[in-house]
């Protein structure tokens, strides 16, 4: 298969970068998405010999980085917190030079009330893109919008919107997260159809029952898969599962043998 199947962070956030090496092996992925926000590093002080550390643990493997999004709005109505939010950004995309990642993601803005977005929040999302595209450049790292879900608040939760931002700023790419797009399916569906050439990462899991990033090898999602295998696309397929969605605590094995099973269903629809 040409696409890629790689692990988010978010599913083995309780791990060392060595552990998660070791899942990842085990599983026979080719790839980890970190989220900058892994308590391991994050917590642990964001020191460069922890970077080093995560270098070396993770050599031969295909990074792409996933941007702080914990407490951080581009579009807040505080502008403090959108001053922390690009300066957090900006930080990331440097972490993510330093990896040598393939691409870094990055949330859009949302309306602090829970109203709709208005222009006001759409204006603060523009500038943060304009200062994050500038850092990317530089860098020689692409970087990925990801569409948010589908509540009045969010912006860049539909195609149309999407669509129009990507249009705004040509260098920009997108990451398509499945759970967040459905349900409906015919939402993600569009996603793929529409702005496939312009989608560079995906983040697989499905939502049931309102439960967001679930595993997806029920099928539930397949119609999604099988539209971006058609469109040829060649990228990551990032699983972003929630352990803590899980009805017990998984262990170690047990994660290993969870990502083997959705890898195995990726290559059943991409192989």
């Amino acid at each position: 298969m040409a696409a890629t199947v790689s692990v988010s962070s978010m599913f083995l956030w309780d791990l060392d970068p060595d552990g998660i090496a070791e899942v990842v092996a085990r599983a026979g992925l080719e790839g980890v998405e970190l989220w900058a926000e892994t308590p391991w590093y994050w917590e642990g002080g964001r020191q460069e010999e922890q970077a080093e550390k995560i270098r070396r643990a993770l050599r031969g493997l295909k990074i792409t980085l996933h941007a702080p999004v914990m407490d951080l709005n581009p579009s807040s109505y505080n502008d403090l917190v959108c001053r922390a939010t690009m300066e957090e950004s900006l930080r990331a995309i440097d972490l993510a030079g330093f990896f040598g990642a393939d691409l870094v993601t990055i949330h859009p803005g949302r309306r602090t009330a829970k109203r709709p977005a208005r222009e006001a929040e759409r204006e603060k999302l523009c500038r943060y893109l304009e200062a994050c595209l500038e850092e990317a450049e530089e860098k020689g790292i692409p970087l990925a919008l990801e569409n948010l879900e589908p509540l009045p608040w969010n912006i860049c939760a539909e195609p149309e919107e999407m669509g129009r931002f990507l249009d705004e700023f040509p260098l920009l790419r997108m990451t398509l997260d499945i759970s967040h797009a459905v349900p409906p399916i015919s939402r993600a569906v569009d996603f793929a159809e529409t702005l496939g050439d312009r989608i560079q990462n995906v983040h697989v899991s499905a939502t049931r029952d309102g439960t967001r990033h679930l595993p997806s090898g029920d099928g539930s999602v397949d119609e999604v898969l099988v539209a971006l295998r058609e469109i040829g696309y060649d990228g990551p397929l990032t699983l972003e599962l929630d352990d803590k969605k899980f009805p017990a605590t998984l262990s170690k094995r047990d994660k290993v043998g969870v990502l083997i099973r959705e890898r195995r269903h990726m290559e059943s629809i991409f192989g």
